[in-house]
């Protein structure tokens, strides 16, 4: 088939440029001066202490209850504005607490004003045991409503020594060179899924109703796997909301995670349509579709602001969509075989 040749072409060509784009293309530049000075405010309990020597956080702490911590407050700075938070840390003998962030961690906070307290934690790391120095960063969004931001060192209710230097924080913005390797990318990306779609909706059983359905799954998997996170992000927990996800009852009846379910369900009824309509073609066709329009979405999120590609992604979509084809196959070659006039 001429367009499914062309589309396994254009999706190697695809893959290799998104590739290499983004390893090579740095995605942003410095936007502005250093937002941290060498003041810290420190906090310390009994047992604990926190010492600064050029610029160098050395925070210890015997007290598994309390802990130790040193941070500052930093100009507040335009609300979807991307922060570099990078540092060099080393920790020894740090033994964690009872929860799981009960660790020798480097983060930002932010307060939204509402509350005597600090939400949307940004943690660079968690620490436990002995490292010696080894380099950090992480990159984040100011939140829409952040009222204050801080810089933490700590301890957090653990004991041991961490010792944080070089600590730089920055305001950043995109390189023009990466704006243009992203718009090129995604628009190419859409001419493949055209392709894609195309292909398909020229193979068997030409049904109205049949394309129908193929273009609406198949758009709905495009849409789905391509929204920006924090879209995402809102549209999983409206759906969590209003089918009660955090019962216990639904976590027992689903115990696994619903963007996955997602992934596979879509793909799975796919791979349905498409097995319908192939009464004629072979079926390794239909499976290089699944194969390219799972890669392919997965590829793309590359350039998706807020969405990570993920390996075990492209497997559950495969998954699904193999299923949906052998599960139509399976009836098929049942009923040709006369089992089911014979029952």
């Amino acid at each position: 088939m001429p367009l499914l040749k062309i589309g396994s072409l254009l999706f190697i060509i695809l893959a290799l440029a998104t590739l290499v784009s983004h390893a090579l293309i740095p995605r942003y530049q410095q936007d502005g001066p250093e937002l941290l000075t060498n003041h810290w405010d420190t906090k310390v309990a009994e047992n604990s202490g926190i010492d600064i020597k050029e610029g160098e956080l050395i925070i210890s702490s015997s007290n598994l209850q309390m802990g130790a911590s040193a941070h500052q407050d930093i100009p507040q700075v335009v609300p979807g504005t991307i922060l570099k938070l990078s540092a060099e840390m080393k920790c020894e003998d740090v033994v964690a607490g009872k929860k799981p962030w009960n660790r020798a961690r480097l983060m930002l906070v932010q307060n939204n004003g509402k509350r005597n307290r600090w939400d949307l934690p940004h943690t660079i790391t968690l620490l436990t045991g002995t490292h010696d120095w080894e380099s950090h960063h992480s990159f984040f969004t100011i939140d829409l409503e952040t009222q204050k931001i801080r810089i933490t060192a700590e301890l957090s209710r653990s004991t041991g020594l961490l010792r944080v230097k070089n600590i730089h924080l920055y305001a950043l913005s995109e390189t023009p060179a990466f704006t243009w390797a992203r718009n090129i990318i995604l628009s190419a990306w859409g001419v493949f899924f055209l392709v894609l779609i195309g292909s398909c909706l020229f193979m068997g059983r030409k049904t109205v109703i049949a394309r129908a359905l193929l273009v609406s799954v198949f758009v709905s998997i495009i849409l789905g796997t391509t929204l920006p996170g924090d879209i995402k992000d809102k549209v999983s927990n409206e759906i969590k909301t209003q089918i009660h996800a955090e019962d216990q009852l639904f976590k027992a009846v689903v115990p696994w995670d619903l963007t996955k379910v997602g992934h596979f369900c879509f793909f799975f009824l796919l791979g349905l349509i498409l097995c319908l309509m192939m009464t004629k073609e072979p079926l390794i066709q239909g499976l290089i579709i699944m194969l390219l329009l799972a890669g392919g979405t997965e590829f793309a999120q590359f350039y998706i602001e807020g969405r990570t590609p993920l390996v075990s992604d492209f497997f559950i979509d495969a998954a699904g969509g193999v299923a949906g084809i052998i599960l139509i196959r399976f009836f098929s070659m049942y009923k040709n075989t006369g089992h089911f006039e014979n029952s």
